[in-house]
């Protein structure tokens, strides 16, 4: 997948069309400071504004491969475009997380929205209870996650983690997160 011709071609036109949207997944977290391998592009859109991110999708080469109440996945035919995947807002935690979306620059003359590291936290958490078989994987991007942030010297909502945890009832799981953060932000 050639991710920067991706980005260029979809967000544009999803910032034309006046679609809100944002980055998440591998490439959010890149954009965060965690580099991780990553095939496809995922990105959460409000569900008012699924019907034409739709149409642009189709327009730039892709069709949409699955659909449900909070998910759609778009593949193209053409490897370099590769696979894209949306998640709708249509709930609370995700109409926030589109709300605290902040542009980052890409490329050259280009920036997308991204969801804060906490929502990226949050998504991880439900991608691992969702799925059992990735729960290793899903943990072990939080702590490079919450360990990045530590390094950075930049603070962590602690209060949106927890909310995070407890809609999932994990909330035993915090001071275990907390203490990714404080070994690394003590070196």
């Amino acid at each position: 997948m050639d991710f920067l011709q991706v980005i260029r071609r979809v967000g544009q036109a999803l910032d034309a069309a006046e679609v809100r949207y944002a980055l998440i997944g591998g490439f959010a977290m890149a954009l965060r400071g965690v580099q991780r391998a990553t095939v496809d592009l995922d990105f959460i859109l409000m569900l008012d504004d699924l019907e034409c991110a739709d149409r642009i999708l189709r327009h730039a080469g892709y069709r949409r491969e699955f659909h449900s109440e909070n998910v759609s996945h778009y593949v193209a035919e053409q490897p370099e475009l590769g696979r894209i995947d949306l998640l709708h807002a249509f709930r609370g935690p995700t109409l926030s997380m589109l709300r605290r979306a902040e542009p980052i620059a890409v490329a050259e003359g280009l920036a997308l929205p991204v969801v804060q590291v906490e929502d990226i936290i949050g998504l991880k958490i439900q991608a691992a209870v969702n799925d059992p078989e990735r729960a290793a994987a899903d943990w072990t991007d939080i702590r490079l996650l919450v360990e990045t942030r530590a390094r950075l010297g930049r603070t962590l909502d602690w209060e949106l983690v927890a909310d995070y945890l407890g809609i999932f009832g994990l909330d035993a799981e915090l001071p275990r997160i907390e203490s990714w953060y404080g070994k690394t932000h003590r070196g």
